[in-house]
């Protein structure tokens, strides 16, 4: 929806004509009387509805408000809670502390007013303009110059935080495979009695994950989750503290390393993706600087903000995935609600300091070779020396299918888990039961993993064509558990390893021309449907988790049974890897509804471009069938949790004759005029909890209908108003016209900023005489806010 926007000439507004003036304000000098006259003809139909706050009606003419409809507009969170402070804005729909809503378009802070320049058109003037342009100039660039600095900071940090996740994930789950191992060894030697290996399994990861959960739940519940929803929210203007807090940040380092090392089907790209958009967050929360005793001067607004924190997304995908442009087109697909040229320039920027570090963080010096163990790669499926591609063009019509079966698969995922955690209300236990099922489904989970090969895997000899291939490597992990020496475990091999090794198993190892199978029909069977559920199970339960890998990992166990089912005697050419690489990109196109930046995330992963085009014909399908059936998973999240999310288009079955009057508030909206009363206002902030801003106002007095029209000046936000409370050298203890200069030196822009962690107001602490100075808004008023016509149809704006 994209309102009009005033323009300066038409800044000064008709609001309303039926809305009673203040008691305790006076009309300006007559001569300003006749000049509102002048305008009230120009602008009499004009109705007004302010940039972020509520939406009330207003009726330029007879002063009654609209008649209410049933449609009327109410605030989502009205009347759940009247304890509310004159400062935090009222309770939100969320079970979070506060949720503010944030103008994009908006050049300026919400904390900040804006500054009114005087023109001088004199030689000294003009020359002192040139001057003030000069450094002006200069002061822009050094500004520019700064927020690509603080990009590639946060980018670099970014990286080192993807880099610490993976190697301490690496280094928990090595260890723990490797005690396992040594136990069932032991077992099989007598020398440990009998479970030892199976207690310790369970033992281990039961109490990873309570530790995860327990500081999820009791510290930071908002670091529940990938993140995701929170970014795509943050992004579209729903501002929520909690969410990019620090916090937030360590609880989810600390709680993906631990919920990824205990085996649940989790994945840690999500919360990567999400610990970046923090990190962009914590850099701009000091948006104003002041060096060597000069003039404060504010680097970061709204704008700068939220494209710091898509470049932090950004960051964190090209940290995840090892996919740089890849994650430039995720913030353009999924994340940025608005963008422009130097957004995307900048997340480039990010992304490829972000890529660089995570790529230099395996050597000492810039003559060794950079390993490629912290990134997260597929690896070449196929020989690069071969020139013909790995299928057919008929083949693709089969991806096609899988494409289709995968948005089939997405849309059950995402209705069993939607099931689990807002019907079942999972989400809303006590935080005693948020625990509890968290860590007795990581119990299940455990003894599903160690006891399901042992009742459907298959013991099969190591086949010696694997062992000569380049890909020996990954024989290596195949898991030998309870079979003979020389043998593994085929369901062993995908349960009992970690994420990745399954996954590039699964990927990479083909089955012979002649011999058994790699992995039987009935183990990729039993692990794509446990691991479906596990993962549908875990995904928004109070523990950090992705779902990215995991979807991967489902879509590839399903494709490579397509594959081995395309495998016959006539069609021996199949290449059952690239069905596996189709199904998991199908199965994760299904869940996520991602397109264009999956199919790049995918082939930066492969670093094969053949296959662009069958992973394309899978996701389409996968999209528009799965869109069929349900939402997306994470707009499935945000609508459950009642976020309000601003979509593209309108919600369907919206009712295109309904004006914008008919859905207003009817309730007569409170203006303040340039100059106004501390108790005023003070009033307003405990009254009006829900309130963002409120427009600013010039009342003139009509001597043909005896009233006072009023004219808008503006809006002033709540942070404003707060904080020329808080500054007592604002306040005027008498009335001062426009023509009249105030007594007190007024603070300006950068001088009138709210104090973040600042305590409330406290109401008993203004005496009557403070209650009685005047405060003169004029100077921080925003003069451009977004103007409606009330007659515009309501969806169309």
């Amino acid at each position: 929806m994209l309102p009009s926007t005033s323009s300066p000439s038409t800044r000064k507004t008709t609001v309303t004509a039926g809305i009673r003036a203040q008691a305790d304000i006076r009309p300006n000098s007559p001569m300003a009387d006749q000049a509102c006259l002048a305008k009230l003809s120009r602008f009499q139909n004009t109705r007004y509805a302010g940039n972020g706050c509520d939406l009330r009606s207003f009726n330029s003419r007879g002063g009654e408000s609209a008649q209410p409809s049933p449609m009327a507009y109410r605030p989502l969170n009205a009347g759940r809670d009247k304890k509310t402070s004159a400062t935090g804005g009222g309770p939100s729909p969320l079970q979070y502390e506060s949720v503010e809503f944030v103008s994009y378009s908006a050049r300026f802070n919400k904390e900040e007013p804006r500054r009114h320049v005087q023109r001088d058109d004199s030689i000294d003037g003009l020359v002192r303009h040139r001057r003030l342009f000069s450094a002006a100039t200069l002061c822009d660039r050094m500004i520019a110059l700064a927020k690509w600095l603080m990009t590639a900071l946060i980018g670099a940090c970014t990286a080192h935080i993807a880099v610490l996740i993976s190697v301490c994930t690496t280094t928990l789950l090595a260890w723990k495979f490797d005690t396992l191992d040594s136990l069932l060894f032991q077992e099989k030697l007598g020398e440990v009695p009998a479970g030892m290996g199976v207690l310790f399994f369970i033992a281990c990861n039961a109490l990873w994950v309570a530790t995860a959960s327990l500081l999820t739940t009791f510290w930071a519940p908002s670091s529940a989750g990938s993140g995701i929803p929170e970014i795509k929210s943050t992004l579209n203007g729903v501002h929520v503290k909690a969410w990019m807090s620090i916090e937030t940040l360590i609880c989810k380092i600390i709680g993906v390393i631990l919920s990824v090392s205990s085996g649940l089907p989790v994945g840690k790209e999500g919360p990567m993706i999400h610990s970046g958009a923090i990190v962009a967050a914590f850099f701009a929360q000091k948006r104003t600087y002041q060096c060597f005793g000069w003039r404060p001067v504010t680097i970061l607004h709204e704008k700068d903000v939220r494209d710091l924190v898509t470049c932090g997304a950004v960051s964190g995908v090209a940290a995840a995935f090892g996919a740089p442009i890849g994650g430039v087109l995720f913030a353009l697909e999924e994340g940025a609600s608005f963008l422009s040229p130097t957004l995307i320039w900048r997340a480039f920027f990010c992304a490829m300091v972000s890529t660089f570090v995570v790529f230099g963080s395996t050597i000492s010096s810039f003559s060794e070779t950079a390993k490629k163990s912290t990134l997260f790669v597929f690896g070449r499926i196929v020989d690069p020396s071969v020139d013909s591609a790995s299928y057919m063009p008929w083949e693709l019509a089969v991806f096609v299918a899988i494409g289709a079966a995968g948005g089939v698969v997405g849309a059950a995922f995402i209705h069993l888990n939607k099931t689990l955690m807002f019907k079942v209300r999972v989400q809303r236990l006590a935080k005693g039961l948020k625990v509890t099922y968290v860590v007795m489904l990581a119990i299940v989970l455990s003894v599903a993993w160690f006891y399901l090969p042992l009742a459907l895997g298959t013991c099969q000899p190591v086949p010696p064509a694997i062992e000569s291939t380049a890909k020996s490597i990954l024989t290596t992990h195949l898991v030998q558990y309870k079979c003979a020496t020389g043998h593994y475990n085929d369901l062993a091999s995908l349960l009992l390893a970690p994420q990745e090794t399954a996954l590039k198993q699964l990927l990479h190892l083909q089955n012979p021309a002649v011999g058994p199978p790699t992995f039987t029909t009935q183990s990729l069977i039993a692990f794509a449907v446990f691991y479906f559920m596990g993962t549908a199970c875990v995904f928004g339960a109070s523990i950090t988790s992705g779902v990215f890998v995991p979807s991967i990992v489902v879509g590839a166990a399903l494709g490579r049974i397509v594959g081995r089912w395309m495998h016959m005697d006539d069609l021996d050419f199949i290449n059952i890897s690239t069905y596996a690489l189709v199904g998991a990109a199908a199965v994760l196109g299904g869940v996520t509804r991602m397109t264009i930046s999956l199919t790049v995330i995918l082939l930066e992963a492969t670093g094969d471009l053949q296959y662009a085009l069958p992973i394309m014909m899978a996701l389409l399908p996968a999209r528009w069938v799965g869109n069929l059936l349900s939402e997306g998973l994470y707009d499935t999240h945000i609508r459950c949790r009642g976020i309000p999310f601003l979509d593209w288009n309108p919600p369907k079955g919206a009712d295109r004759h309904v004006s914008v009057t008919e859905i207003l508030k009817p309730d007569p909206v409170l203006c303040f005029g340039k100059r106004e009363r501390v108790g005023t206002i003070l009033a307003a902030l405990e009254g009006d909890a829900h309130d963002l801003c409120w427009p600013v106002v010039e009342r003139c007095y009509d001597p043909h209908s005896g009233t006072h029209d009023q004219f808008l000046e503006g809006t002033i936000h709540r942070h404003v108003l707060i904080s020329l409370l808080r500054q007592k050298s604002t306040w005027n203890p008498f009335f001062c016209n426009d023509d009249e200069s105030d007594l007190t030196d007024v603070q300006l822009l950068d001088d009138v900023v709210e104090e973040k962690n600042a305590p409330p107001l406290d109401a008993s602490k203004f005496s009557a005489d403070d209650k009685a100075c005047f405060v003169n808004l004029e100077l921080y008023v925003n003069p451009s806010p977004v103007v409606i016509n009330g007659a515009r149809e309501a969806v169309t704006t």
